[in-house]
């Protein structure tokens, strides 16, 4: 990857991450005394039934008992946890004196996990802290373990809240939101179903391309993204079909990374496009960003011209001997997008999720609303483009 320092010379980039990240397999097992070394002593386990069931959470709960700590568990969390379920968690956090959270599942868990932390320490309804950096202590110390390859949750500070009467999502988005140390193990991925390997995955690979994309891109952040692209090209499809050891140890670390990189730059577009349909046609995160990802990548590709070849290129290394100009290798990428959607029996379409013709308007509209996140886009969006973008799509 060839670095232009003229394009960063009088720019200043800030890069941000948990104080501590732990990876590899039964790394988990550590969770007891990283508690320890955080001054923990009363522990509050964010997690949910299901992880419960299939016993996940056990060997976290012994750990931690192991070295003499009391815990106490909320499993009540949901997937697209709703406000509502972050004041239930919020009831939770405050009902005891807890000194740390462990958050033990996917997204939705870990996000719900930081709103606990910071619900110890900041008074009233959760629902003021919706929105950028409007949390005004930090919370107490946690501990975040996915059990998921995807949302990358683990390195972020941000928790993503379902706004259920607005059919919309928001988040809580501060610094006060990262996670002290992160424990990424891929053991904990083992028994990921495949139709949430395929979500997951899709997620994080909607991260990484997007951070590549986003205004606030830079070198950093353009060298995770572009490693965790091709670690996840090259394991998605594996872990998908044969769930190996290998497989699963490279999507784990490619959602590690790509979390890293677009925490640092943002999400765009594709985001935007699939907050726009998700909520109202219960959509799970993953594929409605998996769904968007190929149509934001080819409205922006004007635009990353210069990008386009290092994208290929983590993609498969033999793409750009069958394109003769960027636009032509944008096309194959495009291309590669959409197949492995296929590949991964995800939607390609919005009519292959039961969106009728008839609410594309609405969506296009609703699209436009979210400048937050247009706003990171390397490339304006007007009503008309929406509209052509929305259709196509469809």
């Amino acid at each position: 990857m060839s670095l232009d320092l003229k394009n960063i010379i009088g720019k200043i980039y800030n890069f941000q991450l948990p104080r501590k990240i732990v990876f590899g397999i039964n790394s988990s097992e550590t969770v007891g005394l990283e508690a320890k070394a955080l001054g923990g002593n009363k522990i509050l386990l964010v997690t949910d039934n299901n992880l419960r069931r299939l016993n996940i959470t056990e060997g976290i709960e012994r750990n931690l008992l192991k070295e003499g700590l009391s815990v106490n568990i909320f499993s009540e969390v949901e997937a697209e946890p709703s406000i509502e379920v972050a004041e239930k968690v919020t009831e939770a956090a405050r009902r005891e004196n807890y000194d740390l959270v462990v958050g033990v599942g996917g997204g939705n868990v870990l996000d719900m996990a930081k709103v606990a932390s910071i619900a110890i320490t900041n008074p009233g309804a959760i629902r003021k802290y919706v929105g950028v950096n409007l949390v005004e202590k930090p919370g107490v110390p946690k501990i975040l373990i996915p059990t998921t390859a995807g949302t990358g949750s683990e390195v972020t500070h941000v928790a993503v809240i379902t706004l259920l009467e607005e059919e919309a999502k928001s988040a809580i988005i501060s610094p006060h939101m990262f996670g002290d140390v992160a424990i990424v193990d891929p053991k904990l991925t083992y028994s990921m179903p495949k139709r949430l390997t395929a979500s997951t995955g899709l997620d994080a690979l909607s991260h990484a391309l997007e951070a590549l994309m986003a205004v606030n891109a830079n070198p950093i952040t353009d060298a995770l993204a572009l490693q965790s692209i091709k670690i996840i090209f090259e394991n998605l499809p594996k872990a998908y079909e044969e769930g190996s050891v290998e497989s699963r140890v490279g999507m784990s670390l490619g959602a590690l990374i790509a979390g890293m990189a677009f925490i640092n730059s943002w999400v765009c577009l594709a985001h935007a496009l699939a907050y726009s349909f998700c909520v109202t046609y219960g959509i799970q995160h993953g594929l409605s960003c998996a769904l968007s990802l190929p149509y934001a990548f080819k409205f922006n590709m004007p635009v990353i011209r210069h990008k386009i070849k290092l994208i290929a290129d983590a993609i498969d290394a033999n793409l750009k001997d069958k394109a003769k100009s960027p636009e032509e290798l944008g096309a194959l990428i495009f291309e590669k997008l959409l197949n492995l959607l296929e590949d991964l029996n995800a939607p390609k379409r919005l009519r292959d999720i039961g969106v009728p013709k008839s609410d594309l308007e609405r969506i296009a509209n609703k699209l436009l609303t979210f400048k937050r996140l247009l706003d990171k886009n390397p490339r304006p969006i007007s009503k008309e483009d929406a509209r052509k973008l929305i259709l196509e799509m469809w």
